[in-house]
């Protein structure tokens, strides 16, 4: 950070702490910062630039403040007018009462206007405070306001904090500002490393704190950290031909692990490249915090990086540390795999009979048996070919998950299931099938990669979906606890992404029939909860509200792959400048004829030319607006119902729809309704802005 201007002195706090777990610390540190703003706002501060570090051991804010508060002008209302002051304009006791309230004359009290009436007020000026002199109280608010998932008290004190802590840094302009809580006194030291630089030492000045703890062995920035650790790690990678698997989440983690990160390269022994790759990646990362490398082609080598929180000149010890434990572990996990490998997964089907699913649910046998009968009825709607597969897939999909790895490593469930069906000499479609069907499992997650996958995918999610919902465990706007949205999303974007020609109330109705405690009350709220997934997931893709709400009824009518293509067509059509007017044609339609009845069109009474014309365009842009949408060519269909701008503004213009004479009023709303039959074959565009 660079000095601050005159006016603006830096101010520096820094809690030293014992070790915090690193899922707490990136959202402290933004607590801090976020708590840290508003005070400060609060107590009418300016703030100019504000940085927060963090690391294992410390949360840390910098931050540019103006040397003294903002005056401040407080408004204090009193009673009305009318009762403040009589007939004659004399104050009354209530007026005389408010001014000896506020130390005040009544002759200082204003006037001002508030609703219908008039009041008492008096405005009085709160002094502007030097920053320096409110600082030390704001500061220890703002420490003891910081809540963490979990905290501790230690000693005799009933201070809770995320750990104990440790010091306190606290200056401003350069110059200490002291506070104390709990017996814990601030000053303008911090500490190093713990173990390079363990030694408490001064900051003299605020802006090189940074750098000056740099040179004690802490990088206290952690995009300082990501980068080092980032870059060195593929420098190492490439000095042996690999390149780091890519993993964000485990990045963050190692980055809130060391406050001196020193990557190096370690290897095990090629042996147990014959384990699965996500076995071993699992165990890497799980355990061990250790990265990963692959080659070119994607296979897993046997190098692997460990980030330590020491000199490089430890490097040596630290490896050997980390490939001593390492191989114990693939000790382990081998152990694990070859003794699920003798049983496969046909002989753990019976071991799921004593598994229950939930204790409303039955076991996890019987959804097996759900699974497998459903993944079959979708495959029959949608591929056929791959039914019988779809079937033997769903009944073995959560065999592994009484495996001795999966009990291990729960994140490897399918995956390993997948491993296990090939050893019983299952297909390579029935087995990665298996090995894909919890996919997608997260936002931006792939979907399963084969249709027998997706059938079985689709099944496992609608199963329960059902299951919950049936059972009368729906989510609530708080709370999902079984993750049923999630599973909402993955069913809606499997069937997109595939493409399938099956509708939302089809595939529900057949999954909804293979569960014996489902009814059509399941069916009805479970399409209702999926119309209601639709928006979010189509405002990710870049559509607006009102494009989606003109599709939205037939998310549960059409396939759900037509959404995507009308939307696409709604907004190319909103971007043509004549489509404004012809909008407002339809709107005008959609109004009329929802308020009327209609009869039957009768084309002898069509008496005005522009009526004549109409149905006559009309007539040849029906069937072609049909054909163009069985072809889910929506762009083509919208164009041929674009050619109609001029008849429709025409008829407008030259023709009285509620004529005096009945039967040629309603033979008009007729004609007007069999336009909206034609356009709401495509879209709701009265719902358009």
């Amino acid at each position: 950070m660079n000095s601050a201007q005159n006016n603006f002195p830096l101010l520096l706090l820094e809690i030293g702490t014992e070790e915090v777990p690193s899922r707490f610390i990136p959202e402290a540190a933004e607590k801090l910062k976020n708590a840290a703003l508003k005070l400060f706002a609060e107590q009418r501060i300016e703030t100019g630039v504000i940085n927060s570090y963090a690391t294992p051991r410390r949360i840390a804010l910098q931050c540019e403040l103006l040397d003294s508060q903002n005056e401040a002008e407080i408004e204090f209302w009193g009673p009305p007018s009318n009762v403040a002051f009589d007939s004659e304009g004399n104050p009354t006791r209530a007026a005389e009462a408010f001014a000896a309230t506020h130390g005040v004359q009544v002759s200082s009290l204003i006037q001002k206007e508030k609703g219908k009436g008039k009041y008492l007020v008096v405005i009085k000026k709160e002094e502007a405070k030097q920053t320096a002199d409110i600082l030390p109280e704001i500061l220890k608010k703002l420490i003891l306001s910081l809540t963490f998932p979990k905290s501790m008290r230690w000693g005799s004190g009933s201070l809770r904090f995320v750990r104990p802590i440790q010091w306190i840094l606290s200056t401003y302009g350069n110059k200490r500002l002291d506070l104390e809580i709990e017996g814990i006194k601030s000053s303008s030291n911090t500490r190093g490393h713990r173990f390079l630089s363990p030694a408490s030492f001064e900051v003299k000045d605020s802006a090189a704190y940074v750098s000056q703890l740099r040179n004690n062995f802490v990088h206290v920035d952690p995009e300082e950290r990501k980068r080092i650790i980032l870059q060195e790690s593929e420098k190492l990678a490439t000095s042996v031909n690999s390149s780091l698997i890519k993993d964000d989440a485990l990045v963050n983690h190692v980055t809130y692990l060391v406050e001196y990160p020193s990557p190096l390269l370690a290897s095990f022994s090629a042996e147990y490249l014959s384990l699965p790759k996500e076995l071993l990646i699992t165990v890497m990362k799980g355990h061990q915090k250790y990265f990963s490398l692959e080659d070119s082609k994607g296979a897993l080598s046997n190098h692997f990086i460990v980030v330590s929180n020491t000199k490089k000149e430890n490097s040596e010890t630290v490896k050997k540390g980390a490939e001593r434990v390492l191989k114990a572990r693939f000790e382990d996990a081998r152990f694990y795999f070859e003794d699920d490998a003798k049983e496969g997964l046909k002989g753990r089907l019976e071991n799921l009979k004593d598994v229950i699913y939930h204790e409303k649910l039955g076991t996890l046998y019987e959804k097996c048996l759900r699974i497998s009968k459903t993944a079959k009825l979708i495959a029959d709607m949608c591929c056929a070919d791959s039914a019988e597969n779809a079937e033997t897939a769903g009944f073995y999909c959560k065999a592994d998950l009484v495996s001795g790895v999966v009990s291990e490593f729960p994140e490897l469930q399918g995956i390993m299931g997948g491993y296990y069906a090939a050893k019983d000499g299952f297909s390579n479609d029935i087995c990665k099938a298996i090995s894909e069907h919890y996919m997608p499992a997260f936002s931006g997650d792939s979907s399963p990669s084969t249709d027998t996958g997706a059938c079985v995918s689709l099944a496992d999610k609608l199963d329960n979906l059902i299951s919950f919902f049936a059972a009368g465990m729906i989510p609530t706007s708080a709370e999902d606890p079984f993750a049923l949205r999630r599973q909402a999303i993955g069913t809606i974007s499997i069937l997109l992404e595939r493409g399938y020609n099956i509708t939302l109330k089809d595939i529900v109705r057949t999954a909804v029939s293979v569960n014996k405690k489902a009814s059509s009350k399941t069916e009805n709220d479970l399409i209702t909860f999926f119309e209601q997934r639709i928006e979010p997931l189509f405002i990710s893709a870049g559509f607006t509200i009102d494009e989606i709400s003109a599709v939205t009824s037939f998310a549960s009518s059409r396939p759900l792959h037509t959404l995507r293509h009308r939307l696409a067509a709604l907004h190319d059509f909103k971007q043509n400048s004549e489509s404004e007017s012809f909008l407002m044609a339809l709107k005008r339609i959609n109004n009329i004829v929802n308020k009327e009845s209609c009869s039957a069109l009768k084309k002898s009474l069509l008496s005005l030319p522009e009526e004549q014309t109409l149905h006559s365009e009309l007539s040849k842009a029906a069937p072609l607006v049909e054909q163009h949408i069985a072809a889910n060519n929506y762009s083509a269909a919208i164009e041929t119902l674009f050619s109609l701008r001029e008849p429709v503004n025409s008829f407008f213009d030259k023709v009285l729809v509620m004529d005096k004479d009945e039967a040629v009023k309603n033979n008009r709303l007729a004609l007007l309704k069999s336009i909206q039959k034609v356009y709401m074959e495509i879209a709701d565009f009265s719902k358009l802005a």
